[in-house]
């Protein structure tokens, strides 16, 4: 049961969402939580991800594909529920991430996520700090306001970036288990790495059960069910179901 407190403060987080792009949640993860998820990454199984792997700066995706505790921890029923605010009660993971910056790793730079894929539906990227993030390791940089809209990025290497001027960004300070939330058309980046210690952070992108990716290949994880976590592998995506859905898919252009 939702408490007249509770109501107020996720009809707060929607607004601001909806307004700026991302929220901020400080301590959504205890350090034990977040210690533990640092580990298993660091163990993981995954292969680090060639395209976007730079220098000091290392890509790993589909971390939860490999180990059952991170399906776990992803999937579990805090996160759910917070999610439900904005994406409401049906969740599945298309992608995630994970991100170490060391020592003399570059500027990421400005782009939108579904610049990446050529998606035309949203999805959520719950960003988990698990190292301390600063601007001089390789903060988390925001454009509130630019998630209203797909802007035109052009492929530098092995980037897609956003070639126009960015203005007054705020940058994200975070300390481990801090968590931002950012609409997947958020322009974003991240400043370089100029300590000697590296700055690890875990990315994993929710989208409503309803949406459809037709890049991605089954098997795909169903984290939520009316609101309720689960851990459903399926060989479909029920978005597929919808003529709308398929019609949009003729207009993604994955650059990769």
């Amino acid at each position: 049961m939702i408490t007249p407190h509770r109501e107020m403060c996720e009809d707060q987080l929607l607004k601001d969402f909806k307004e700026q792009g991302f929220v901020q949640i400080r301590n959504f993860f205890s350090p034990e939580e977040t210690d533990f998820l640092l580990k298993r990454i660091q163990d993981s199984k995954s292969s680090s991800s060639e395209i976007l792997t730079r220098g000091a700066m290392t890509f790993r995706s589909q971390v939860f594909m490999h180990d059952a505790s991170v399906q776990e921890f992803v999937s579990q029923q805090k996160i759910i529920d917070f999610l439900r605010i904005f994406a409401g009660p049906d969740i599945w993971i298309r992608w995630d991430q994970a991100v170490a910056k060391g020592p003399g790793a570059d500027v990421f730079p400005w782009h939108q996520d579904n610049g990446y894929n050529g998606l035309r539906s949203e999805f959520y990227q719950f960003w988990i700090s698990l190292t301390k993030t600063t601007e001089d390791n390789g903060a988390l940089l925001l454009k509130p306001g630019s998630h209203r809209q797909s802007l035109p990025h052009k492929k530098v290497g092995k980037e897609m970036v956003y070639p126009g001027s960015v203005s007054d960004p705020v940058l994200i300070n975070a300390e481990p288990g801090d968590v931002v939330l950012f609409s997947s058309f958020m322009l974003h980046s991240t400043t370089p790495n100029i300590t000697q210690s590296d700055r690890w952070a875990y990315v994993i992108e929710y989208m409503r059960l309803d949406d459809y990716d037709p890049t991605l290949k089954p098997p795909y994880f169903v984290v939520s069910r009316n609101g309720k976590s689960c851990m459903d592998f399926v060989d479909y995506q029920e978005g597929g179901k919808s003529i709308l859905n398929r019609l949009k898919a003729l207009l993604v252009r994955n650059p990769y």
